[in-house]
Parts: C-alpha cells; structure tokens; sequence
C-alpha cells in the first residue's frame, strides 16, 4: 500500500461485517465532501480491497471523510486542534416542547459527522429523547449524565469520562454521546444549593477542557421550558439554536425564551448571549404557517436561518415503534429523501454560522458567505 492512500477502517477491511454505523455510499459521500470530481476520481482517495474481502467502495466512514477531506486540502497529517480551546457549542432550546428540537439536534449531529467532524452530543433533557435516538434503552441501562459530572465535579471529586458516561456512536470518535435519563431531574434541587450556579456548566467545561477540545463541535438537547440546567447551559454555550415550529404556539413560546435571554444578559452584562432559529415544519399549503414565518421574520430580522424546515413525513419514522436500537436519524433510515436534503443544507448553514471548522487551523467552507477562510 502506497503513502498516497487512506486505509479503510477495519470495520469495512474485514469481510461478512456490516458496514459500521454513520457509514455512507459513494454518492451521499461525494456531495457531504464537496467533491466535485468523477465517482472514479473520488475512488481514488481510498486503496480497492484485496481479492475476496467483498465489494469496491461500497461505503465510506465518517473517518474516511475526514481524512478524504484533510487530503484534499493538502493535509497529510491530523492537525488537532489545541487542547486548551473550546470547540463551538450548539446548545439547542425552546420554551415549549413537541418542535422537533431533538429532531434537529441529532440530525445535525449525525450529518456533520458523516462530513467529518468530530462532533460530540449532550443529552441535557431528562425525556433522554436524544438518547433513544441513538437506540440506547434508558430505561434497562445504566446511564451517567452531565449531571452526575456537575455534582461530581463541584463536591471536589474526579469526573471519570469513560464508556459509561461518553458512549460512542460512530466509530472512531467521530459521534459519541453523553447520554440521559429520568434521573437527570434530579439535578434542579441540587443546582439550587450551588453558589454561582449560572456558570456551573462553565466550570465542568474549564476543567476538562482537554477532553472537550478532541471535538470539532458540541451539540447540546436541553428540556423544553426554562430550568437552572438549561440556562447554566446557555451561559457556557453564549449561543442558543431555537427551533420554532410554524404555529401560534411555539411563536408565543419564543417570546419567552427570548425573554429569558434577556433577563440572563441584564444579569451577566458581559455575557452576551445571542439567538439563532430554525424554523420547522413548514407547510406550503397551510396559510397558517406563511403568516407564522413572517411573523418570525418581523420579530427577529436577521436571526432566522434561511434553511427552512418543511414538514416531512420521514422524521415521524426515526423513532422505531418496535425497538430503540432501529431508531436513528434521517441520513441513517432514509438518506436519499427530501427530508435528507433539508438536513444537509441546515447543516452546512449552520457550520457557517457557528464557525464550525474540519481543524481548528482550516475553516470549512459551506454554501454561505458567513463563512471565513483565513490567510
């Protein structure tokens, strides 16, 4: 094997396996790297099995990805990004529930994976909706959350961050979860006794810093409503991605965590926390739902994502009925649908506004002039 080729993971090298989880065929691989080339050319990135070991290329590892992509850009080593440095934090809120937060959270998480980034998710809502996503049973397994961490953490102990409190999802390290349960409830008493509890997150983060920066990107699933957890949240993330379903409802809701942001900002002036919203669930043939989107566009100019979300049928199929280990996100169940395609532009919109880079030293690139390139 040459020095020019990116070895495939074992998981894909060994035959009768199954491609691993996050894994994505040629086409879907060529558009999330931005290849512009022939499938052929794109092939070239990657050594061909030996005799026997199954079939050319049939699918391609977020791993895989990243290094394509590092490659393209000329990039013959893995620059990791210093260890001192936060990855950004796209902490995912709304003052009501049933608005397709979770929906949002995990599918950007899993889409900027199968880009390559590293990406790690916080389950921070004690529904563990997010969990389930990923098929793991909260009810039978054993769970540590972050808010076994923060108590950990603030009464002087170690936070051990083993498999059992960061349980990977993809291979690699390229998606792992922190996952939750009911239990995590629990946490709001215990906040109310902390001293400065509004920065409580900022610590845990401070602290473990190192392990933090192993990621390109953080995405954070916080409760619907408003909570100590979920504004000691917002203040260690600054950022907050709304999603606002297209009805009466969930605008009446955004004025509360609008509210909310504020009345943290007048606390913390420096602070600074800021908004930005997905609108989800729009319906072309509902009236109602081109009034609600003007009605955003009026309230919060400049502060909507032009990637709207339309209603689709296929994100009511992630949740599997029967079992939580057949769940998963749309770009795992259904890649090829419309709902996919949304997926893909709101996240590479949402890499852009968030800054969310391959490697701290390359900025990625989306279809958006928000994005900057250094040098």
């Amino acid at each position: 094997m040459s020095d020019d080729t990116i070895e495939f993971s074992d998981a894909i090298a060994q035959p009768g396996m199954g491609p691993p989880r996050g894994a994505i065929k040629l086409k879907l691989a060529m558009e999330l790297s931005r290849w512009a080339g022939s499938a052929q050319s794109f092939r070239a990135f990657f050594p061909a099995p030996t005799k026997g070991e199954g079939s050319y290329h049939n699918v391609y590892t977020p791993l895989q990805i990243r290094e394509a992509r590092l490659r393209m850009m000329g990039i013959e080593q893995e620059p990791w990004r210093p260890i001192d440095l936060m990855p950004p934090i796209i902490y995912c809120r709304m003052a009501k529930g049933g608005v397709g937060k979770t929906t949002i959270a995990a599918n950007i998480a899993s889409c900027m994976a199968m880009q390559g980034h590293r990406v790690l998710m916080i389950d921070a809502d004690p529904q563990a909706s997010l969990t389930s996503m990923f098929g793991i049973d909260w009810t039978s397994e054993k769970i540590r959350h972050i808010g076994h961490a923060l108590r950990d953490h603030e009464q002087g102990y170690p936070v051990i961050f083993d498999e059992t409190i960061i349980r990977p999802i993809y291979p690699d390290g390229m998606l792992d979860l922190l996952a939750s349960d009911i239990t995590l409830a629990n946490i709001e008493s215990w906040l109310s006794t902390v001293m400065n509890r509004e920065a409580v997150v900022e610590r845990l983060f401070k602290a473990y810093v190192e392990l933090w920066s192993a990621y390109d990107v953080i995405v954070i699933d916080s409760a619907p409503g408003s909570s100590q957890l979920s504004n000691a949240l917002m203040y260690a993330a600054k950022r907050v991605l709304a999603v606002v379903m297209l009805d009466g409802q969930s605008i009446k809701a955004m004025e509360v965590l609008a509210h909310n942001i504020h009345e943290l900002n007048r606390a913390y002036p420096d602070l600074k926390a800021s908004v930005h919203l997905v609108a989800n669930g729009f319906d072309a043939r509902q009236t109602t739902c081109q009034a609600s989107l003007e009605i955003l566009r009026a309230a919060y100019p400049g502060m909507i994502d032009p990637c709207i979300i339309p209603r689709y049928a296929s994100f009511a199929r992630q949740v599997s009925l029967y079992s939580d280990a057949e769940s998963g996100p749309i770009l795992e169940r259904e890649p090829n649908s419309p709902a996919a395609k949304a997926i893909i532009d709101l996240t590479r919109s949402l890499i852009g506004f968030f800054d969310v880079k391959l490697a701290e030293q390359i900025p990625v690139v989306p279809d958006s002039t928000r994005a900057r390139r250094k040098g």
